[in-house]
């Protein structure tokens, strides 16, 4: 009979702690956590049963990937996935045989393989649990999210010449008529968690909830099974405050010893929090899968763009080295973004009579405004920003002396210009939309309708080419990562315009839960219009150039 530490569950848990296998703290905790039981757990009524072991582990050989380069090939669990897997269904209690674990929490990076992972153990519990009549849920915060897992478990079936003729999938569930089984979707924007019995429960993207009466409706409901699973799967998220916060500290609670629960599984995948993200040596810490799932060019990518745009680091945190974060972040560095300057500021004139798209943010009548001309030429964007303030009781001194100091030199250098009167003159305003009309072969004209639709009409009915553009998500979204991107990528020139850079510098971005980015000029911290009206005369270029270029069929900006 095969002694507990020969067993591959085992020998990672040997491995990490000997530092043949990279991994952080946490994981190095779980390691530990699983060679001290082996040798004290009989004390608290718990063994690890080998072959029970095995055969989650086996089964997931039965299974193919579908997706991907991987797609059609047999599922082999890498070890750190036998560890889990291997876990979770190992331990046992003494006398009952019934499984040690009931509730566990994965935290591992984005592209890690997180929905094919789940798969196993979702079909397993399934065919093979012995329980009656067993239910399996993929649930998430709405039926997208949870549909993500279902058509995962689904394509598996079809693919395995051995589930499709045990299990059937249709639309909404997937039955297995000999132990009258089914899975299903459950959110709370889809069907209801009322009178459900669940033997094994995957919760997806656990950093997405915020339905704590959901969470705990549903967790509730697994009390009459014998041996129930609660698995939780996500990335780290940006709130410890949440849902997802409280069970990850309740993971390192346990891990750390601060608590004893010994029905508790955890798995948290992640680098110091206080390590250099873009050290490639933390990297393995966060994404156990690096190199197989994950490839490691797209990390060094990822790296690239956070070392650039100071928005993305957040998500290159949170999703590439599956560290927590919080708080507010600049949107853009300002060394990335002065590289767009290069070597001296450009004459406009240069950029007069070619194709150009111009962006307009019309503020309230005291605060700035913005027009931002972009024009592509040669693989880059050139860019010449207009803003404008007036002069009023409230306007340029009253903002100088309390605002911006800058102010005066930028006014006396011809970055800004002032207004007389106390609020901006829209007259001014069409009469410079006029005058790059003519100067330039202007393409598109975009503008936010809010506030500025009166404008709008009068310069419409000049003939000039005005488009809406609305300043949320699905406007904005699209714009904001191009002129990110391109940055990145040193493709912007905006010939070092103070005032321009400063209002970048300001942004706040915003995203939901899709990854839709946008500005927040509430939370921004001073004035953006520049940097609005720069997004939107950009993403307006970008897309005008691709379309042109596509239709030649060449390289696209």
């Amino acid at each position: 009979m095969r002694h507990p530490l020969d067993h591959p569950v085992s020998r990672y848990a040997t491995d990490v702690m000997e530092g043949r296998i990279v991994a952080g703290e946490l994981v190095r905790l779980a390691c530990a956590r699983h060679l001290r039981d082996l040798d004290t757990g009989a004390e608290r009524g718990l063994y690890f049963d080998c072959a029970a072991a095995d055969r989650i582990i086996n089964f997931a050989r039965m299974l193919q990937h579908t997706v991907g380069p991987m797609a059609g090939k047999p599922l082999e669990l890498q070890p750190w996935q036998v560890f889990r897997h291997g876990s979770v269904f190992g331990w046992k209690r003494e006398g009952s045989g019934v499984r040690r674990f009931r509730s566990t929490y994965h935290q591992v990076g984005k592209k890690n393989g997180k929905t094919t992972d789940t798969a196993v153990p979702m079909l397993f519990t399934q065919l093979l649990d012995g329980e009656a009549a067993p239910q399996g849920f993929c649930a998430a915060t709405t039926r997208d999210q949870a549909g993500l897992l279902f058509k995962e478990v689904g394509r598996i079936v079809k693919r395995s010449p051995v589930l499709c003729r045990m299990m059937q999938t249709m639309r909404h569930e997937i039955v297995t008529p000999r132990v009258d089984g089914v899975i299903k979707c459950l959110s709370r924007d889809g069907d209801s968690s009322d009178g459900i019995n669940p033997s094994f429960l995957a919760r997806d993207e656990m950093h997405r909830w915020t339905d704590r009466e959901l969470a705990e409706t549903i967790v509730e409901s697994m009390i009459a099974r014998a041996q129930p699973i609660d698995w939780v799967i996500t990335t780290a998220g940006h709130d410890r405050h949440s849902l997802c916060g409280e069970l990850r500290g309740y993971a390192e609670g346990v891990l750390r010893g601060a608590i004893t629960d010994d029905a508790f599984f955890g798995f948290v995948a992640e680098p110091p929090a206080d390590c250099d993200p873009l050290d490639p040596a933390f990297w393995p810490m966060g994404n156990p899968n690096l190199g197989v799932s994950k490839p490691i060019g797209k990390m060094h990518e990822a790296a690239s763009k956070a070392a650039a745009i100071a928005a993305s680091m957040p998500n290159f945190k949170r999703f590439h080295c599956n560290l927590w974060t919080e708080g507010e972040q600049m949107w853009i560095a300002r060394e990335s973004w002065d590289q767009g300057a290069a070597d001296a500021p450009f004459d406009p004139r240069m950029l007069y009579g070619r194709d150009a798209w111009v962006g307009v943010d019309l503020s309230n009548k005291i605060d700035t405004t913005a027009i931002v001309v972009a024009v592509p030429l040669d693989g880059l964007i050139y860019l010449i920003a207009y803003t404008f303030l007036p002069a009023g009781p409230k306007g340029f001194i009253v903002r100088a002396q309390k605002e911006k100091r800058e102010y005066v030199a930028w006014r006396d250098q011809g970055w800004l210009e002032v207004h007389t009167g106390g609020a901006i003159d829209e007259a001014q305003i069409e009469a410079r939309i006029g005058w790059i009309a003519k100067t330039f072969a202007v393409q598109e004209i975009a503008y936010d309708p809010w506030g500025m639709k009166y404008m709008a009409d009068r310069l419409a009915k000049r003939r000039l080419p005005m488009v809406e553009h609305r300043q949320g998500f699905a406007s904005m979204s699209n714009p904001m990562k191009r002129v990110e991107e391109l940055v990145a990528q040193n493709r912007l020139r905006h010939g070092g315009n103070p005032v321009l850079a400063w209002q970048v510098g300001n942004v706040h971005r915003d995203e939901d839960a899709a990854e839709n980015i946008k500005p927040n000029k509430k939370r921004s911290t001073g004035r953006i219009d520049a940097a609005v009206a720069m997004i939107m005369a950009v993403g307006r270029a970008a897309a005008g150039e691709r379309r042109r270029k596509q239709a030649r069929g060449v390289e696209t900006l």
